[in-house]
């Protein structure tokens, strides 16, 4: 049977799960590392439990965050045409937007390839420290809910493509070195990546309404 890998639509402080696919209501279980849960109506997938989700989310936010500042401040490439030197960092180009009059677009990419994604990376470090350490700290269910609206905001992906397409153009025009920037962008591009292989959301919500009942 082929089987839906939609996430469960809500889940109720009851511990119950809405079936995404039959919206089949489902007691919630805590099944191991590794076991897959499904709807015993339609087949939908609910959730798989992913191995040291908590660990692995911890560590890869982490080396986000140590990566977030040289990705934006270091040099993404340096143009060399006629003798004449130029290099660029993101938040150079945001800057020079602004200068140029686009201020409307600058003000979308300062938010959503800057201010998102390093709030994406503070509050999943923030929650992931959370759970791990057992620590009594300031609502993490509020930072965990906060982080999953801003998921649809961070666009890395989309500054990268504007930066490959800039590579492209600008090499007919001017000799094109790129500078350390441009891997710790490429690194922190694929942060997301990896978390989303080892990011397990109801085990999140799941530890987090654990540590409120205590």
């Amino acid at each position: 049977m082929v089987t839906s890998q939609s996430n469960p639509k809500t889940i109720d402080p009851r511990g119950l799960i809405a079936c995404p696919e039959c919206d089949l209501l489902i007691r919630g279980t805590d099944p191991g590392p590794g076991v897959k849960t499904l709807c015993p109506r339609c087949g939908c997938t609910l959730f798989q439990v992913k191995k040291d989700s908590i660990e692995r989310t911890l560590v890869l936010s982490l080396a986000g965050l140590i990566l977030f500042v040289p990705a934006m401040v270091l040099p993404i490439m340096t143009l060399d045409a006629m003798g004449i030197e130029r290099t660029s960092n993101i938040l150079q180009g945001i800057k020079a937007l602004f200068q140029d009059g686009f201020h409307m677009v600058a003000m979308v990419v300062l938010l959503t390839a800057v201010i998102v994604p390093f709030l994406k990376l503070l509050l999943l470090f923030y929650v992931s420290v959370a759970i791990r350490i057992k620590a009594n700290l300031s609502n993490p269910a509020l930072g965990f809910r906060f982080y999953q609206r801003l998921d649809e905001w961070g666009m890395l992906e989309i500054y990268m493509l504007g930066i490959l397409v800039s590579i492209t153009k600008l090499t007919d025009l001017a000799h094109v070195s790129y500078g350390i920037g441009l891997f710790c962008f490429v690194s922190l591009l694929a942060i997301p990546l990896f978390s989303s292989v080892t990011f397990d959301k109801h085990q999140y919500w799941a530890l987090i309404g654990r540590s409120a009942d205590k």
